[in-house]
């Protein structure tokens, strides 16, 4: 069974209504869950925003429901400058990263991601960090160590290895991490969210290997 995390409802939404997922539980996690023939089985959660969050609701996943993959979906900022990349443009994440961690002066370690799954979509790096990226100066910092920013997706990777499963992700830009992140993410969320929707139902339909029950 795959499992999917996602920060906000609004995130979730169009993949959910595409799917005509159920609802299966409110608490600890609004939880939905769905067994289709042509998709397999999955379960949805909606965690909240941040690392902490993501990762309880990973492991939640994982030790309640079973999950056999792990997904993480969902909006993200561009830290590159390039060109070739808007919003709506959709990424598969190679490797995710912690930004604001620091280990004794060790930076945190690259998690890499199964690389099956959205195999169709360039290959992009993740920064992970509690705090979303709406500064320049911040964005360009980061700019070093990833392509793409979010708060959730590394705290996801990181459970997933730690319980030996695959660990995907598909994230779509919203905003270029900048000072008009806030109202772009406002603006872009239901387009891209939609993508992300489309994506991850063909998807789902692609990989029968993950469709345990």
């Amino acid at each position: 069974m795959v499992g999917i995390v996602f920060a906000t409802r609004r995130e979730a939404a169009p993949f959910l209504s595409q799917l005509s997922a159920d609802r299966l539980t409110e608490r600890p996690f609004l939880t939905f869950r769905k067994d289709v023939v042509s998709h397999g089985a999955f379960v949805t959660v909606i965690s909240g925003m941040g690392k902490v969050a993501a990762a309880i609701a990973a492991t939640h996943l994982v030790l309640v429901h079973r999950v056999t993959t792990l997904i993480s979906a969902g909006l993200c900022g561009r830290l590159a400058v390039d060109n070739r990349w808007s919003v709506g443009d959709l990424f598969r994440i190679e490797t995710a990263v912690e930004s604001d961690c620091d280990r004794f002066g060790k930076e945190a370690q690259r998690v890499e991601c199964n690389a099956r799954w959205f195999s169709q979509f360039d290959a992009a790096r993740l920064v992970t960090q509690d705090r979303p990226v709406f500064d320049t100066s911040r964005r360009d910092q980061l700019a070093g160590i990833g392509d793409l920013a979010d708060m959730e997706g590394a705290a996801v990777a990181r459970v997933a290895g730690f319980y030996g499963i695959p660990c995907a992700m598909i994230k779509g830009i919203s905003d270029a991490a900048d000072e008009n992140g806030r109202q772009d993410v406002a603006s872009h969320i239901d387009r891209v969210s939609g993508r992300i929707a489309d994506a991850l139902a063909r998807e789902l339909s692609m990989n029968p290997t993950d469709r345990q029950p």
